[in-house]
């Protein structure tokens, strides 16, 4: 019998030792992947101002808490906080202004107001006026007082110099003056400058004619040009208001360009219109959808 020589035995022990060596060193390598993925995050989100960075890395490997994850990306977008329970409602019925919309309120050629509606929380605006706007002229709804106030302040600071010229108008005023128009210049052209009673944003205690030195405080498109007018397309919509009725939009708004007419939306709304650079009839019917 031959017995196994002494180089044999050491080379089938050395090729028992490699084949343990070797499953040792491959099943740490995947926990540990998975380990240093998930773990380095977590040691930074106290640490400095990068801990929304972070919180990012952390989110996205983990797979099996979604439904944690998913409401904490979806809450701070706030499109529902934004728009609120009014986006449900109807702009007009049956050509009436929908008076709930409250500082949203359209009013168009094709959207009039009741001939008695009168805003009950007129304020006169605290700025400086031409002298022949007296009474009513200088009123405006509580917030829109307050808001024009601010804006006249702001364009002060810059330099700017701005006097009202006309505010509320309550219909049977507006009767006066869109009946002197027609008079004057006749109907078809007196419609693309003046609203027929109970058509007029200025009822509505939402709007403000406003004008400058400049151009001797008269009310006409040289305005525009001016750095006065300039300023307001610039830094109305900071203040809450908007030029109503601009040159690029005529033919949807169905009136002139006014660059003087300023009508109040809230900030918020405001900024929004600016932004999409849209006449607000659209923007408000796109809304309240």
């Amino acid at each position: 019998m031959r017995y196994p020589s002494l180089l044999m035995v050491c080379g089938a022990l050395t090729f028992m030792l490699a084949g343990c060596t070797t499953n040792e060193q491959v099943e740490p390598k995947e926990p540990t992947t998975q380990s240093s993925t998930i773990d380095e995050p977590e040691t930074e989100p106290n640490e400095t101002n990068v801990n929304q960075e972070d919180v990012g890395d952390v989110e996205s490997p983990t797979e099996e808490e979604p439904t944690e994850d998913a409401p904490i990306a979806e809450q701070p977008t706030g499109p529902a906080e934004e728009e609120p329970a009014t986006a449900a409602q109807p702009i007009e019925v049956n050509g009436m202004a929908n008076l709930d919309l409250d500082e949203l309120i359209l009013v168009n050629k094709q959207i009039a107001l009741p001939s008695d509606y009168q805003p009950s929380d007129l304020v006169e605006a605290k700025i400086d006026f031409v002298d022949s706007t007296v009474g009513e002229r200088r009123m405006l709804r509580k917030e829109a007082a307050r808001a024009i106030e601010a804006l006249m302040k702001g364009a002060k600071a810059d330099g700017i110099d701005l006097k009202g010229t006309s505010a509320f108008r309550s219909y049977d005023y507006q009767v006066n003056l869109f009946n002197a128009y027609v008079e004057r210049d006749g109907k078809e052209q007196a419609m693309k400058y003046s609203a027929p009673p109970g058509h007029s944003e200025h009822q509505t205690g939402l709007a403000i004619d406003v004008s400058s030195a400049s151009v001797n405080y008269q009310l006409t498109q040289n305005l525009g040009e001016m750095v006065e007018g300039k300023w307001l397309a610039d830094h109305a919509h900071e203040y809450g208001f908007i030029i109503r009725y601009q040159k690029a939009f005529e033919n949807e708004t169905e009136y002139m360009y006014e660059p003087w007419h300023l009508r109040y939306i809230g900030i918020e709304h405001a900024k929004r219109v600016h932004e999409l650079n849209q006449p607000y009839d659209r923007y408000i019917a796109e809304f309240m959808k």
